[in-house]
């Protein structure tokens, strides 16, 4: 009788493609950065235009400021945004051409601004005013106001929109808009922490 002799060898299962994928998603929840949606309170710059408002939305990501200005936060949040969104905006303005809607053009167009006056067009919005805490911008024609701000808040940024709607066509358009806009501005600011090296809240 031979004697059963250990080759140093041993025998692996394949990993279970359910696990690997569980796992996989695992390390991307745990490697996201945190946005969470906030009421934009007392301490918000845009408190005071809640009044009437039709849409009010504002998420916060908490992330080390490193010195830098609001109107920095507003260029780095633009340098991330995905082609899909050009892609999504250039529709966007073709579509609101034939119904007599402003061209709102790109979002990246605001790396040149070293200091911007309130009136300034920087990419798709116009400034109202900017501090080095927080910067507010808009976009107003006939059929409604879109207010825009980023603002820092101890050691996390905020983007907070408000919109008041003039007309009929102004809340139609609202319409597929918001449930768009939820989606879109926490993924930029997502993105936009990614970006600054910050895996999540500290």
């Amino acid at each position: 009788m031979v004697p059963h002799r250990q080759t140093g060898l041993s025998l692996r299962h394949p990993e279970d493609p359910a696990l690997g994928r569980q796992r996989r998603a695992g390390a991307q929840a745990v490697s996201a950065p945190v946005v969470r949606g906030v009421p934009v309170d007392s301490g918000n710059v845009l408190h005071a235009q809640l009044p009437g408002a039709d849409f009010v939305h504002a998420c916060r990501a908490t992330v080390p400021r490193g010195g830098r200005s609001a109107l920095q936060a507003y260029k780095d949040m633009a340098s991330t945004v995905p082609g899909w969104f050009d892609g999504l905006m250039a529709v966007r303005n073709g579509g609101m051409r034939l119904l007599g809607m402003k061209d709102l053009g790109s979002l990246r167009a605001v790396q040149d601004a070293a200091d911007p006056v309130p009136g300034q067009r920087l990419g798709i919005f116009t400034v109202q005013w900017c501090t080095r805490e927080a910067i507010v911008l808009e976009d107003d024609d006939r059929h409604l106001h879109v207010q825009l701000a980023l603002q820092w808040r101890g050691g996390a940024l905020e983007i907070a929109t408000v919109v008041h709607t003039h007309n009929a066509f102004g809340r139609l358009y609202m319409l597929p808009v918001a449930p768009v806009h939820r989606v879109i501005v926490p993924h930029l600011l997502r993105r936009q922490v990614r970006g600054y090296g910050v895996p999540g809240d500290q």
